[in-house]
């Protein structure tokens, strides 16, 4: 299997490929029947893909055939992705391979770049542990990475405001027990430090609290 061929089906199980698309690829291919077995290529090449419960079950096995010849998780990880602290240990699954290279430092605590030990891949990762609780990935190429190392960051995680919009995409914010959590007054604080201009509203969305609370949050002390 070449390496193109591992990355399109990789794709396809992480639903970031086009159904008629990979169809169409995959009858294409003339030696896979080998790496993917008799059984599981029959399925893949006979399968009607525009059934959804078809089209989960190939993923389903198809990930399960892949994963078994995979030494770290890099390949099953979506190019964006939002990976939850604790639970049922996928963080630790995924860690276990992935090293800190270099952290942004300064008033961006959250933004890092590393590397996994087992493929090379490189991940920017926001690790934002305060009103998510989640790990936001980027898979980013080596060139980016070598830019990174040189001190030139992509804009994705760049801002606190925008690693919270991209947890939105995800998931919602945590319920906190305590409406003037430290985490939440530091939260706003960051907020309005990095954009003056920004509403108590807006605030609020991000936080995912009321906008009496964002506003309690702003006139905290511990900002």
């Amino acid at each position: 299997m070449t390496a193109e061929q591992h990355a399109r089906l990789w794709a396809f199980v992480r639903g970031e490929s086009d159904e008629i698309s990979f169809e169409r690829w995959f009858l294409a291919q003339d030696d896979l029947e080998v790496p993917l077995g008799g059984g599981l290529h029959w399925n893949l090449a006979s399968a009607d893909y525009r059934d959804r419960d078809v089209v989960w079950e190939l993923r389903n096995s198809l990930a399960q055939r892949l994963e078994a010849h995979e030494k770290c998780k890099c390949a099953s990880i979506p190019d964006l992705a939002a990976i939850p602290m604790g639970g049922d240990g996928l963080d630790e699954r995924v860690f276990a391979t992935i090293e800190n290279v270099r952290d942004h430092g300064g008033d961006l605590w959250w933004l890092h770049l590393s590397k996994c030990s087992a493929c090379g891949q490189h991940w920017m990762i926001a690790q934002e542990e305060r009103i998510f609780d989640e790990y936001f990935l980027r898979r980013v190429s080596k060139e980016t990475a070598k830019g990174i190392l040189e001190h030139a960051w992509p804009d994705e995680f760049i801002t606190y405001e925008r690693v919270l919009k991209i947890g939105h995409t995800f998931a919602t914010p945590c319920v906190f027990v305590d409406p003037m959590s430290g985490s939440l007054i530091w939260s706003a604080h960051d907020l309005q430090k990095a954009r003056p201009e920004i509403t108590v509203d807006e605030i609020a969305r991000l936080l995912g609290v009321t906008p009496m609370n964002a506003k309690h949050l702003l006139q905290a002390k511990g900002g």
